[in-house]
């Protein structure tokens, strides 16, 4: 498989960054997509070709699957790695609707863009759709509802896709990442409590200590999250394993917090979840 073409979104930063460092290293050119100018040059490098990709704009996307289809040297695209993705947390009642829309269109209309794009290409190629969503789409915290709503949304579409795609030799995989140390990650809680300083009155004394509780707990327990590099390889090896499983987690807490959620009364889980 070396040398063929891997699609990364969200390769800026945290995991996509080194996902496609890890795939360049491994014989793949890997068509890596930033938003930006100034993250092209930081990622650029022998088979690491940036593309200028925001999964919001269809221009970008249509530009993509041209380069894909136009490649000089006629290479199948052997996978597409939906990674790019925004998070903002807060209570559901408080968080506004454009914030809703806005992660929404990151999180799960801009990978089925580029699905829809990049398909042709991946059955050409009987290449390997890989969802990067999260923990959250299962077992979703106080205030991350519409993080977490948007990653069960694209489990749930991912579904459908493998249901469809199966005969047709193209493979989807999800990835439910847990706790992993990312530039992301170490801005939401600070983003949710300068979200939480424009509370009404009523709202702070309803979710205020719920916000900062959460917020502590997920700054605490990201201290011994798992690297970016780490996940990297393992996204890596899922991209290249001869059958891959419809589902992975990745992290310690998947590992763990997936498992009880899938044996546990759900009324159970929200007492520990609580606690």
């Amino acid at each position: 498989m070396t040398g063929e073409l891997i699609v990364v979104s969200g390769a800026s930063s945290g995991i996509g960054k080194a996902t496609v460092r890890e795939l360049a290293s491994r014989g793949f050119h890997v068509l890596a997509g930033v938003r930006r100018e100034e993250d092209a040059a930081a990622i650029r490098g022998e088979r690491i070709e940036p593309v200028i990709l925001d999964v919001t704009v269809g221009e970008h996307v249509a530009a993509l699957a041209s380069r894909v289809s136009d490649d000089a040297q006629r290479r199948p695209l052997r996978a597409v790695i939906n990674n790019a993705g925004i998070e903002i947390n807060a209570p559901v009642e408080v968080l506004p609707l454009e914030i809703w829309r806005e992660q929404f269109d990151v999180n799960l209309f801009g990978p089925i863009r580029i699905i829809q794009a990049l398909l042709p290409a991946l059955r050409s190629s009987r290449g390997r759709i890989v969802n990067i969503s999260s923990v959250g789409a299962e077992v979703a915290l106080p205030i991350y509802g519409a993080y977490a709503g948007s990653k069960a949304a694209l489990e749930s579409a991912s579904d459908a896709l493998r249901r469809e795609v199966r005969s047709q030799g193209v493979q989807v995989v999800i990835v439910q990442s847990g706790g992993v140390k990312t530039p992301m990650a170490d801005r939401s809680g600070p983003l949710s409590l300068e979200l939480a300083t424009g509370m009404t009155t009523r709202h702070s004394n309803l979710y205020g200590e719920l916000v900062a509780s959460t917020v502590k707990f997920q700054s605490s327990f990201l201290q011994n999250a798992i690297t970016a590099e780490k996940a990297a390889v393992k996204i890596a090896r899922i991209v290249t394993a001869k059958h891959p499983r419809p589902r992975y987690g990745l992290g310690p807490d998947a590992a763990t917090t997936l498992p009880l959620n899938r044996v546990l009364p759900t009324r159970l889980m929200d007492r520990i979840v609580s606690r």
